[in-house]
């Protein structure tokens, strides 16, 4: 008895220090080196290149057409995989009244653009950026902002061919298992936007604080073992 008591008194001396710890593991700082896509309608869509905690070159889409970023800022972000995506997390996020449809509808986009940008370059102007963003912001945010009549009908069936996946229930967040969501800590107006990256969460380091209290649960559990019963 004596030997339970102590390691659970153990665990939950150190729980508290452990849940901080990891709970703060998906954030990342984010800074915005520069876009690569083209300036559709004074906008730039996909690619936008990023640095992810200080390092690499990532390749994120905006799915926040309100807010702003500019050349050399940074921001804190935390991080979410689309195949844990459920009714709750998905409150954390910036468009949280889209619902996880919302955002399944928004991650098949950026995929269909992300495979439009790796085939040459078909879609040169980002239309299917600009229809995550009429789809996450609730409005025709693209019209009377493209080149052309054609461009918007464009928007609009691609809009609808997510929304049809979506209300058919074609869409899972499993399926988009190597997209991630990263969102500003700071969702406020004036924050910074929310983007989709595919496979692009950096590995975080495990805080040395962390190593050593795992190293000490261990050498705690193995002494009470050694230990002979009373």
């Amino acid at each position: 008895m004596m030997k339970s008591t102590l390691i659970v008194s153990c665990l939950v001396a150190f729980g508290m220090p452990f849940a901080a710890m990891t709970a703060n593991a998906d954030t990342v700082t984010m800074g915005f080196t520069g876009p690569q896509g083209d300036n559709s309608g004074g906008v730039y869509t996909y690619p936008y290149n990023f640095t992810i905690n200080g390092s690499g070159n990532y390749t994120l889409i905006c799915d926040d057409f309100s807010n702003q970023i500019s050349l050399g800022e940074s921001w804190t972000a935390t991080t979410l995989t689309m195949s844990n995506l459920n009714s709750s997390n998905v409150m954390g996020l910036k468009f949280a009244s889209a619902g996880v449809m919302g955002y399944q509808e928004a991650a098949y986009l950026f995929m269909e653009e992300r495979a439009a940008f790796n085939a040459g370059n078909s879609d040169p102007n980002g239309l299917y950026n600009w229809a995550i963003w009429d789809l996450l912001e609730g409005s025709d945010v693209s019209a009377g902002k493209l080149n052309n009549a054609s461009e918007e009908a464009q928007v609009e069936s691609y809009l609808t061919a997510a929304e049809t996946l979506g209300k058919d229930g074609k869409l899972t967040p499993s399926q988009f298992s190597n997209v991630v969501i990263y969102t500003p800590t700071d969702t406020s107006a004036n924050g910074p936007q929310e983007f989709f990256g595919y496979d692009t969460p950096p590995a975080t380091p495990e805080p040395p604080s962390l190593m050593l209290l795992g190293t000490g649960l261990v050498g705690i559990v193995g002494l009470l073992r050694r230990k002979p019963f009373a």
